[in-house]
């Protein structure tokens, strides 16, 4: 138990301190502010006054987060972004972010910006450890399996594309109104959000949410990686065992992740947060874990046989 909550088993046990601190709370509130600190500054170059000083004051506090001063500011809002910017704002002495933006631009494109960064750090991982696969030579066909799903995910995130600035119903009319009309400023905007956030690509057309098929299909790619990975393995011994038990994990993942695309094909609306939340980061640990299994299995030796159960009366 960790601050009276249950442990993250596979962000504990499993998956690289990079991947779980990219996932984490505090990450996110970060990223949220160098997200808004990101567009205040376009909104500035576009002739959005912007008083002198307060990017600067934004910046210097961008990384100072309470959690535990953002959920006393919820609890009294009763929503969690407002809770974040009031926070921020707070912080900076300043209350000149989030205009012309809904919650979603924020959320939204920091969750799709996390879910790059993970496919990013899987792909690069399963070259590695393919390599270390190969070097030991051991398990050939996994080597070889590994390296055509790292070439998947490499894929995968070069296309993936960015909500970008949609607004609440995905025409962008707010940020639209603050620019005072002017349709080209609205796409310089977007163009230095997705720069911001390392996307070469933006969605065209979306509605309140980035459309949720995404989330499946990146979720449908990771447990090919686990399939990969088990080739040539003997799965009564570890690292083997360990790699069917998060394959398992990943096809629920999957599952989920159908559930909600089957409900929100091309729009829709928040209601999938909580099954997002879960999915999402509990994926990515998974299938960082089928690559921590086989690294450490390299690292330490042979396979060893994995304990039967004991007898209980």
């Amino acid at each position: 138990m960790h601050g009276g909550l249950p442990d993250d088993v596979l962000a504990r046990d499993w998956a690289s301190p990079a991947l779980v601190d990219l996932w984490s709370a505090e990450r996110k509130v970060v990223l949220e502010r160098h997200l808004w600190l990101a567009v205040l500054r376009a909104q500035a170059a576009e002739g959005v006054p912007v008083p002198s000083g307060a990017a600067a004051a934004y910046a210097r506090v961008v990384d100072r987060v309470d959690l535990a001063s953002i959920a006393e500011r919820e609890r009294r809002t009763r929503h969690d972004l407002k809770a974040r910017v009031e926070e921020f704002n707070a912080l900076a002495g300043h209350q000149h972010i989030h205009k012309g933006l809904t919650s979603c631009d924020i959320t939204d494109n920091i969750a799709q910006m996390r879910v790059r960064r993970s496919l990013e750090h899987l792909y690069g991982r399963a070259g590695t450890v393919a390599e270390l696969l190969h070097r030991h030579g051991r398990a050939a066909p996994a080597a070889h399996g590994l390296r055509g799903a790292a070439l998947h995910l490499r894929a995968l995130a070069a296309g993936y594309p960015l909500r970008g600035i949609k607004g609440p119903v995905g025409t962008a009319q707010d940020m639209l109104d603050l620019l005072g009309g002017d349709r080209a400023a609205l796409t310089r905007v977007e163009r230095r959000v997705a720069r911001h956030l390392g996307f070469a690509r933006v969605v065209g057309c979306v509605g309140q949410v980035y459309p949720r098929s995404l989330d499946y299909e990146v979720l449908t790619a990771l447990p090919g990686l686990a399939a990969a990975a088990a080739r040539g393995g003997d799965r009564r011994t570890r690292p083997w065992s360990g790699v069917q038990e998060l394959a398992v994990l990943l096809r629920g993942y999957t599952v989920m992740a159908a559930a909600v695309t089957g409900e929100q094909w091309q729009e829709g609306d928040v209601s999938c947060s909580v099954v997002r939340r879960v999915a999402l980061p509990g994926a990515f640990f998974a299938a960082d874990g089928v690559l921590s299994a086989l690294e450490a299995w390299c690292r330490d030796g042979t396979p060893t046989p994995v304990a039967p159960p004991p007898v209980r009366a």
